[in-house]
């Protein structure tokens, strides 16, 4: 029985199992209908049927007329011609030589044709029972194995007709794949490049403002040590031009330091600040003071604000061969604001050379200002302004303040020339050792005025003050007594910082409440220190508490009586519970630190009802706080 190639449609032999030319399958003839090939109506395929010619024509396309069907049959090639490899065409059968194969422009009249079997030596090996691939370009086609009429010889063989188009492949699901824009890439790329280009400029912004920053210390800090400097403000003898850039300059360093600055240029001194340390310089012998100014010696100042006194105890820590260190230990108080300030201890230095021949003197102190500052001196002037003084009855002086700000503090100056107001010292009353004295001072009197521009928040006028100072008439420690401006920017007119008590250690201390109780029977002591507003004993209170129970314990057969005294701030009903509180405590710890018996000590408060001094001055009312004992 004939066979032919299912792919090809070469007439096999019956004894081969596969097409020699193509590989393709075999198969026998059937007697059903030719089946259509059917493509679908797309761009991408095409419907051609496949109907026999009758006879055997040329292996050439036929032309067809119009009553003909779409495809004719061609004579299949003798077994004997040569086998060539597929030409290019879609349809080409395979072992067809290239000459007698259809070429690639083949006009559409092309139909198939009836071609004789051609007999194949059995050798050719066993046929496959796979079906006919798709073309490459997706089109299926099914072969009818022997048309309608045609004798057992006839085989089919593939022919094209036409060159068809490339259709664009076909999905999984039968549509054509959708293509993905490439635009969401191209923008995540782009912001990519965009981030990484900004952490590149923040991160050279930041270490660009890191260097400024501490070129810009660099040059504040110059403002924390004008001692070696010939003028405190840069901008001082510069022409305008230069000096307006010289402003901007450092107004744009400080802004980039962190720190904040006013209209005036000035610059803000931290705690954080580094100093340039002192120069070696011997500080003037205190064996001859009147009062020395040496490691030991305390000052009590009280200074007057809008709601009362405020008093702080400055202690002498040290004196080496460059530098004083000093102690504040302020109480807690309410500000001009009417706020409470909490109580403050904080630790200051001064240069030996600036007590020499310094003309600034400061006495303010704050945590948020350098621990060290230059050509300032404090509790006392310099030597040179002293001699001025003595000299020509005055002195240039320049008295430095602080403004608090965000990053630290700005320094506001105001200077003028004070002048002797008395040919002669006066007396100025003092507690010395917790005894009562007069000291000999200086008393000069002048205005000053701010230096540079204003800081003051006075609607941009200049600041000027009415000046006093009482000077300490003593060559070794011209000690400042008492530092007056009167101005109502300054604690509402009331501004001054006063020593109200001096003690300071003796070779060999004299228990002078002793003395006073056995030749008085009364002792009046300013030793004992409170909180304020409290009866807490501040630890200060010690030494005079060791002398009330050295007395007692030595005289044992003494009895003593505590009494409490104010001065006349806060009401007297206030104020009488406060001094019997204060005199309880007082002698609560004598009992129980000293063990002196509780039945050998009794108290008493008075209030502000026994003044010894006036209560109109700071001096006076710092003299009425006090604690006397009496003897049975």
């Amino acid at each position: 029985m004939a066979q032919f190639c299912t792919r090809c449609g070469k007439p096999l032999p019956p004894e081969v199992g596969f097409c020699p030319w193509c590989g393709g399958a075999v198969s026998g003839p059937v007697t059903q209908p030719p089946t259509q090939f059917t493509a679908p109506a797309a761009p991408s395929q095409q419907t051609v049927q496949f109907t026999p010619a009758t006879g055997s024509g040329p292996r050439e396309p036929v032309a067809s007329s119009p009553s003909d069907p779409k495809w004719t049959t061609a004579a299949a090639p003798a077994a004997s011609e040569t086998s060539q490899p597929p030409q290019s065409s879609q349809f080409a059968p395979v072992g067809v030589p290239a000459a007698q194969q259809p070429t690639g422009d083949a006009s559409p009249s092309q139909r198939w044709a009836n071609v004789p079997a051609v007999d194949v030596p059995a050798s050719q090996g066993a046929a496959s029972e796979s079906s006919p691939n798709a073309s490459s370009h997706g089109q299926q086609a099914s072969f009818a194995a022997t048309p309608p009429g045609s004798t057992p010889n006839q085989q089919w063989w593939q022919t094209p007709t036409n060159t068809f188009p490339p259709s664009a492949p076909i999905s999984a699901a039968g549509q054509p794949p959708r293509q993905r824009s490439v635009l969401p890439k191209l923008i995540g790329i782009a912001l990519v490049i965009i981030l990484l280009v900004g952490v590149a400029v923040v991160g050279g912004v930041v270490y660009v403002g890191y260097r400024v920053r501490q070129k810009a210390r660099a040059v504040i800090h110059t403002y924390s040590r004008p001692a070696n400097e010939k003028s405190r403000n840069p901008t001082k003898d510069a022409a305008p031009d230069a000096k307006e850039a010289t402003e901007a300059l450092q107004g744009f360093l400080q802004a980039l330091s962190g720190q904040s600055e006013s209209a005036d240029g000035s610059p803000i001194l931290s705690a954080n600040d580094a100093v340039t340390p002192c120069d070696a310089f011997a500080f003037p012998a205190q064996d001859k003071a009147r009062v020395p100014f040496k490691p030991g010696t305390v000052f009590t100042t009280a200074w007057g604000v809008k709601y009362g006194d405020v008093e702080s105890r400055n202690s002498v820590d040290s004196v080496d061969d460059s530098t004083v260190t000093t102690t504040t230990a302020t109480q807690e108080y309410k500000n001009d604001n009417g706020a409470m300030s909490k109580a403050l201890t904080t630790t200051n230095q001064n240069c030996n050379s600036d007590y020499q021949s310094s003309g600034g003197y400061m006495t303010v102190t704050s945590s948020q200002m350098p621990r060290l500052m230059h050509e300032v001196t404090r509790f006392r002037i310099s030597d040179k302004a002293y001699q001025q003084i003595k000299s020509g009855g005055q002195t240039d002086l320049e008295y430095v303040d602080i403004r608090h700000v965000a990053n630290g503090v700005k320094l506001d100056r105001e200077r003028g020339v004070l002048t002797r107001m008395e040919s002669q010292d006066v007396n100025y009353p003092m507690i010395v050792n917790d005894q009562r004295v007069n000291l000999p001072v200086i008393h000069l009197g002048g205005t000053t005025k701010e230096v540079g521009k204003n800081l003051m928040p006075s609607n941009g006028q200049h600041v000027e003050s009415s000046a006093e100072i009482f000077i300490l008439d003593d060559p070794a420690n011209p000690l400042v007594l008492n530092w007056v401006l009167k101005n109502p920017l300054y604690h509402n007119g009331n501004f001054r910082v006063e020593i109200v008590k001096i003690n300071f250690p003796v070779a060999k201390p004299e228990n002078v409440l002793e003395k006073q109780l056995t030749q008085e029977k009364r002792a009046v002591t300013y030793g004992i220190y409170f909180d304020f507003n409290k009866e807490t004993l501040k630890p200060e209170s010690e030494p005079v508490l060791k002398e009330i129970a050295q007395a007692m314990t030595d005289n044992p057969d003494w009895k003593l009586t505590v009494e409490g005294h104010t001065d006349n701030i806060g009401g007297d009903t206030y104020n009488l519970d406060l001094s019997r509180r204060r005199a309880a405590a007082v002698k609560q710890a004598l009992a129980s630190r000293y063990n002196i018996a509780p039945d050998r000590l009794l108290t008493g408060g008075f209030g502000a009802s026994h003044p010894i001094e006036t209560n109109e001055t700071l001096e006076g009312r710092a003299r009425n706080r006090r604690v006397e004992l009496v003897r049975e």
